[in-house]
């Protein structure tokens, strides 16, 4: 069924069998984003029925932040010890039993409880989607293949809006949670069935202990805070917009659940332009400069974007600055990335499931930052994407820049 290729811990598939996994590992990873995307709309209907606060409802995404966050230093230790498939169908079962939960849930805080598990559960198909095309693929084919799962994920933010604020009005916010678990149904049992597993090598004990020591080096880094500062920062500012955004533009700008999925969908559109952008960049410019120039520009977004929420007529201006916000963090984050695990070979993994809980954990602070100072206007959210601005700004100035100018020293 699969062609080794030289190294025995990776494998190729057949060409004709790609595709198929193409779709499937990028529905798996798309969970995650769709999980979060398909109920904005449903806030108010969400409020109303339980009768609590807006800012409790804005708190059920801060802690899906938490889930993604543990899981994801969890699941991946786990499918490196018990195989791929274990893990994962086990992580689907426990997001659909959430998805459950969630649609069933009679007070927003056993809905809170839901959606922690969600996203535990979850974040098992998007860390180990990666470790399966890492055990099918040889180095050169890794990049082009996550490039491919990108596109069908970049799909999501796309449509998830659009399709929650139809079920919302057609059938009532609690079908959104059911629609997500026939989904996670219907590929556990195609995962079940037809995904092999791809981890064949004798799986060996875990070791906490060397696992924290790797965690500390990097840590210590600049070269890889450097550059990680900047992806994460963006990526919370991002979080922070999709936690804050239901309120500010169905409540404050008066649109429509169905304008508001449509407005999503267009911020969604922009970031998966900028990643073919970043493609064309990328033969002309190093990644480097592809970056530094980013950071700057995402900074000055959110100085309009702060500087917009104090004025509500506006609305045009303030939508186009959070635009190219977003659109920023997809000519920041696969340069940023690719940059900071540039040193690590065989550490390439633990770096990255460090990126995934420390992004996940900043999106938690910017999202909580959001539901704790709402104030009935757009300045939590505006204040929260800002800040992430100074923050990813900073990351450059202190510790990207003098890398910079240190190898321009050495070079000349």
């Amino acid at each position: 069924m699969y062609q080794t290729n030289g190294n025995q811990n990776s494998v190729l598939m057949p060409k004709s069998k790609t595709l198929w996994l193409v779709i499937l590992l990028g529905v798996l990873t798309a969970f995650d984003p769709l999980t979060i995307d398909m109920y904005l709309p449903a806030f108010n209907s969400i409020q109303k029925d339980m009768n609590t606060h807006i800012s409790f409802v804005e708190l059920s995404v801060s802690t899906f932040f938490i889930g993604m966050a543990l899981g994801q230093l969890i699941y991946g230790p786990l499918s490196d010890r018990f195989g791929r498939k274990k893990p994962l169908l086990g992580g689907m079962l426990l997001y659909f039993l959430a998805s459950i939960g969630c649609a069933f849930s009679q007070n927003i805080f056993l809905f809170i409880l839901f959606r922690v598990l969600q996203a535990f559960g979850g974040s098992a198909s998007m860390v180990i989607s990666r470790a399966i095309v890492r055990d099918l693929f040889d180095k050169k084919h890794v990049a082009l293949f996550l490039s491919n799962i990108a596109l069908v994920l970049g799909i999501a933010p796309i449509i998830a809006p659009s399709i929650g604020a139809f079920l919302n009005a057609l059938l009532g916010w609690r079908y959104i949670f059911l629609t997500l678990a026939l989904s996670c149904l219907i590929c556990i049992f195609i995962v079940s069935i037809f995904l092999p597993e791809t981890n064949t090598k004798k799986h060996e004990s875990i070791k906490i202990k060397s696992v924290l020591h790797s965690y500390q080096d990097l840590l210590k880094d600049k070269h890889f805070i450097g550059y990680l500062i900047p992806d994460i920062a963006i990526r919370a500012g991002m979080f922070a917009y999709i936690a804050g955004s239901p309120f500010v533009f169905i409540e404050l700008f008066k649109m429509t659940p169905q304008q508001y999925g449509l407005v999503f969908g267009m911020n969604g559109l922009g970031i998966l332009i900028a990643s073919q952008i970043n493609k064309k960049l990328l033969q002309k410019w190093k990644p480097e400069t592809i970056c530094s120039t980013s950071v700057i520009v995402s900074f000055l977004a959110a100085v309009f974007i702060f500087a917009f929420s104090f004025y509500s007529n506006l609305v045009f201006p303030f939508l186009i600055s959070i635009f190219f916000f977003l659109g920023m963090l997809n000519l920041i984050s696969p340069n940023s990335i690719a940059i900071a695990l540039s040193p690590y070979g065989e550490k390439a993994g633990t770096a990255s499931a460090l990126y995934g809980s420390l992004q996940w954990s900043m999106a938690f602070f910017s999202s909580l930052f959001v539901s704790f100072f709402h104030n009935g206007s757009a300045l939590p959210m505006a204040g929260s994407m800002f800040i992430c601005g100074i923050i990813s700004l900073l990351g450059y100035i202190l510790l990207i820049r003098p890398q910079l100018n240190l190898r321009k020293t050495n070079t000349s």
